[in-house]
């Protein structure tokens, strides 16, 4: 009788336990990088009432009777699988697609294991988590460097002085683009003055401290290098050499869609005169650059046609016009010989025609002819002649340079970090790099989104993201906690009615022990 007042109370012990682990699940549901826990239960022992026998031609066998004496916890166990991810706003918080761990040191030199990749650098350039521990791995370039538990110290080269520089915002056809232009250092002189033209070669000379450019006036750049590219072709041309000046760096601070680049697009009017009635036809590409130059349009009156028609041979387009035509007649004629090529769709536009209709075969009595050209798609080449003269001048000092002097940061699947400067350009700040383990699920929580390797666990493994099965590393996100709400309430009613049903053990043996008492009376 006492023995199951025994198994109900390890019954409600367990469940108990189980309860616990639900409970702390629960509250875990939106911890990041939380990994969810599940028990299981064992047997306690057993008390063999009567031992089984082998049977015989005389007697059957028999088997063994025992009595168990409840439950016990069997195992807690950890889920490793992977949640979903969180995305945020700051580049440093990572998260990792794949197996594997975040390696962070605290101030004892203890290191542990995290999945919450919620990062920030300190004031001293450390990357540090949301506790203040080192993350480990690479400071620095880590180009051919091995994987490794370093803490991760950003680092930023000092700015060197005496960098002549100058800045100018261009306004070009509606647009304002701030531009830089800078050397590598200042002349030994001092201050240096440049002068763009415009020509028919790449050359440049000096005069006096004066440095004059002529690019080729047939240079259409399409971009910033190609502009830097032929600044320093002129110098080699004319044989001019600044040290430590040339080459000169074109850079702007917001660099316009190749969509909003204002382009220049070829036009022409047709003006009709009789003498006594005038009237004027003007056409315009509809596109710039290649396609608006060299175009001859011919233009007749065909007294005899029922509609007006248009006609491309080469770049020469006949346009014959019928008796009571409106500019929107000519228009449709030049779209439909257009077509769907770009290089002949050209607008027609009038501000006078229909007050000529009535004088039209008379102003058409002989064939109006125009050409059209000149239209281009040359934004850095009419830059070229905006900046005319600039003087630069030594506009950086020497000084320390921190992560707040970057201009961003970005952080590669590999966990390598990269920082973007104004003057250095691309710096590798460091690499961030991953420990996996033999059996992940056989290490030690210790709080804090941290957990300690074991004898279970086995050694760690650590790596270079996404290299020998390790996890990539996700920046500007973060993983989620993998607790299953449904499957958590599945559970808490089965342990709720779990532990219910081992109270009516004791409850029930209880009745049965006071009856063996009342015998007595």
């Amino acid at each position: 009788m006492v023995r199951s007042l025994f198994s109900g109370v390890s019954g409600l012990k367990t469940h108990q336990q189980k309860m616990d682990v639900i409970g702390n699940n629960i509250a875990n549901v939106n911890t990041t990088g939380f990994k969810t826990s599940v028990t299981t239960f064992q047997e306690v022992y057993y008390q063999t009432k009567k031992n089984g026998s082998a049977g015989s031609n005389l007697q059957g066998g028999v088997n063994p009777s025992q009595v168990g004496y409840g439950t016990k916890l069997g195992a807690i166990g950890q889920v490793m699988g992977q949640s979903g991810f969180t995305y945020s706003d700051s580049v440093y918080d990572c998260a990792l697609s794949g197996d594997g761990f975040f390696q962070v040191m605290d101030e004892a030199g203890n290191i542990f294991y995290s999945r919450a990749g919620v990062f920030n650098v300190d004031n001293a350039g450390n990357l540090v988590d949301s506790n203040g521990n080192m993350v480990l791995g690479v400071s620095g370039d880590a180009t051919g460097v091995d994987a490794s538990s370093n803490r991760i110290t950003f680092v930023v080269p000092e700015v060197l002085d005496n960098e002549a520089s100058y800045s100018k915002t261009i306004t070009y056809k509606g647009g304002t683009y701030p531009l830089t232009v800078s050397a590598d250092t200042a002349t030994p002189d001092g201050n240096i003055s440049v002068g763009f033209t415009v020509g028919e070669s790449d050359y440049a000379y000096m005069s006096g401290n004066k440095l004059v450019v002529q690019l080729n006036e047939k240079n259409d750049y399409t971009n910033l290098n190609d502009l830097e590219d032929a600044v320093t072709r002129a110098c080699e041309n004319g044989g001019v050499s600044i040290e430590g000046v040339l080459p000169l760096h074109f850079e702007l601070d917001t660099v316009p869609p190749a969509a909003d680049i204002p382009a220049t697009t070829a036009t022409n009017t047709m003006k009709l005169d009789d003498g006594t009635t005038k009237a004027s036809l003007t056409f315009t590409t509809v596109n710039a650059g290649e396609y608006a130059n060299n175009y001859t349009i011919n233009l007749r009156y065909s007294k005899n046609a029922a509609d007006t028609t248009a006609k491309w041979s080469d770049n020469g387009l006949t346009i014959s016009v019928c008796p009571g035509a409106t500019v929107a007649d000519i228009q449709a004629a030049v779209d439909k010989a257009a077509g769907s090529n770009e290089k002949y769709q050209l607008k027609v536009t009038s501000t006078d025609w229909d007050a000529a209709n009535g004088a039209l075969e008379t102003l058409l009595a002989t064939d109006g002819k125009v050409g059209l050209a000149g239209g281009s798609n040359n934004f850095f080449s009419d830059m070229v002649q905006l900046l005319g003269n600039i003087k630069m001048t030594d506009g950086r000092v020497a000084a320390t340079q921190t992560v707040k002097d970057l201009d961003s940061v970005y952080i590669n699947e590999d966990g390598t970090i990269y920082g973007v400067h104004s003057v250095h350009g691309i710096i590798m700040l460091g690499r961030i790099d991953i420990v996996t383990f033999d059996n992940p699920n056989g290490l030690e929580q210790v709080g804090s989104s941290y957990w300690r390797e074991t004898l279970s666990s086995g050694q760690p493994q650590v790596n270079i993201a996404g290299e020998n099965g390790s996890a990539s590393v996700v920046s500007g996100a973060l993983e989620m906690s993998n607790v299953d709400l449904s499957q958590e309430f599945s559970d808490m009613i089965i342990t709720q009615r779990g532990f219910q049903a081992n109270s009516r053990i004791i409850t029930t043996s209880d009745t049965m022990l006071e009856e063996i008492v009342n015998l007595k009376r």
